[in-house]
């Protein structure tokens, strides 16, 4: 077995000090390019690489960049492999590497942070939430963050994120307009979430715009078994995802109903294969790998310059519009 190279192996082949070796290997002190020469020369010669964490330790520097998933998100989706692979190349560029959380339950990852035990420079956060403690753990730890998503307070933070509100809003204008029906719904993401929130004010907009009452109009994911009663001729349904828009196909074929005839829908996002949908799912589509690719721009950005004026991107989705959604038009 081959004998594990020190540095002060590399200090006795260079003849100079442990602590020259060291100011060398970490850049934190001046030192002569004779010496500097020297020492790099001992460590080619004696084929000697400084341990990852010892370096980390004196530079304070990892070169490791976080992206934290949330638990809920199906990273074998199409989107998710986009953004994970976007972070990764945008990283690549800048010489950073990229961990990817995705636990169980936040509450881990939150514990990690906590324990100081993530080795990371900065991070990339999905999906926030109002009163999000993983925002506040990475604010007492002083660590750089990028959120692809709104913070509860978007001025305070630095963020990539879809206009959902205008989404949203457009949305249900043009569906409303392109139907003839105000029997509309949203089913919408976790309570929790601030995207939901967004969604929310985008719909009540326009219903209040049209004069349609919203009470009972505005469905969550985790109660989808009240979705059984709205679905009635002339409805109209805006989901948060394909999931919950498959949900809504399935029972109005067991009630009879012709999708894009009796019973429109419209989801935010897609991540089903377009197939499995017939008719073909109406939809708004958003391009995960520039977002990943902003995100780490933004990051790589702020970690070089902390102080500089907190940024907040917005971007808009394309929207198709399929089969799914009646035209009273035609």
């Amino acid at each position: 077995m081959d004998q594990i190279v020190s540095i002060i192996d590399v200090a006795k082949h260079a003849g100079v000090a442990k602590s020259t070796v060291s100011n060398v290997l970490s850049g934190k002190k001046f030192v002569s390019e004779k010496l500097k020469q020297r020492v790099l020369q001992a460590c080619e010669e004696l084929d000697y690489h400084p341990n990852f964490y010892a370096s980390a330790l004196s530079s304070k520097k990892t070169n490791i960049i976080a992206l934290l998933l949330e638990s809920s998100e199906n990273i074998e989706q199409k989107m998710y492999k986009n953004l994970v692979t976007a972070c990764i190349k945008e990283a690549s560029i800048y010489n950073y590497a990229l961990l990817v959380y995705y636990n169980s339950k936040n509450e881990k990852t939150l514990e990690t942070l906590r324990r100081g035990c993530a080795p990371i420079d900065g991070a990339i956060m999905m999906s926030p939430c109002i009163k999000d403690e993983r925002i506040l753990q990475f604010d007492s730890q002083n660590t750089s963050l990028v959120v692809i998503g709104r913070p509860e307070n978007a001025s305070h933070y630095n963020c990539v994120d879809i206009d959902n509100v205008a989404l949203v809003k457009e949305i249900v204008a043009k569906l409303i307009k392109l139907t003839g029906e105000t029997n509309i719904y949203l089913v919408n993401s976790d309570e929790s979430m601030t995207i939901s929130e967004d969604r929310r004010i985008g719909f009540e907009s326009v219903c209040a715009e049209v004069g349609v009452d919203v009470c009972e109009r505005i469905i969550h994911r985790d109660d989808l078994a009240v979705l059984n009663d709205k679905i009635v001729k002339g409805s109209v349904f805006v989901t948060c995802d394909d999931v919950v828009a498959l949900k809504i196909y399935e029972i109005s074929q067991d009630k009879g109903f012709v999708i894009g005839q009796d019973v429109s829908v419209f989801s935010l996002g897609r991540s089903i294969d377009v197939g499995t949908f017939d008719p073909p799912l109406s939809y708004a589509k958003q391009d995960y790998t520039m977002l990943g690719k902003k995100a780490v721009e933004m990051l790589i950005s702020v970690m070089n310059n902390d102080k500089a004026e907190k940024k907040h991107s917005l971007y808009r989705s394309e929207i198709v519009i399929g089969s799914s959604v009646k035209k009273a038009q035609e």
